[in-house]
């Protein structure tokens, strides 16, 4: 891999600090179709994670979204959908609104960033699609997500 690339990959920060009206976005990295599902990964840290039972925005999260917001205002024409997962704790269907209300809270920041709603879809899978199967708080942790999918 080329210097530049590894910059990016390992620099994901360039676009995890606050976001200006132009955003500092590496169109392709040089490898992957700008615009892409991939060029997106290469450029923007996809997944925001939340608190126990919570769908509000740390920090930490906003600077995720903010730098997702920067590419897709790089990219107009591109439409994403945020996936709203939960950990295994509690019922299906309280899960599935918890997924609900985190996805939301991820379009509503886009969307203050001046991204179009009407580019964002919001699903929620609640329990069923976790990223760690374990049982331990760190697992549960992982599992607490919002993940943006570009394309719909």
């Amino acid at each position: 891999m080329n210097a530049k690339l590894l910059g990016l990959i390992a620099g994901v920060g360039v676009l995890t600090a606050a976001c200006s009206d132009v955003c500092d976005v590496e169109k392709g990295g040089g490898v992957v179709t700008p615009g892409s599902s991939e060029d997106f990964k290469a450029n923007a840290p996809d997944t925001a994670y939340f608190d126990f039972d919570s769908s509000k925005v740390s920090d930490a999260a906003k600077k995720r979204i903010d730098a997702q917001a920067c590419w897709l205002k790089t990219y107009t024409g591109t439409e994403v959908t945020v996936e709203g997962h939960t950990d295994i704790r509690g019922t299906a269907e309280y899960n599935l609104a918890l997924g609900t209300a985190r996805a939301t809270s991820v379009k509503k920041v886009l969307e203050e960033s001046g991204v179009k709603g009407d580019r964002i879809t919001v699903v929620s899978y609640g329990k069923e699609r976790v990223a760690d199967e374990g049982t331990t708080e760190e697992a549960h942790a992982k599992n607490r997500r919002a993940v943006t999918v570009v394309g719909k």
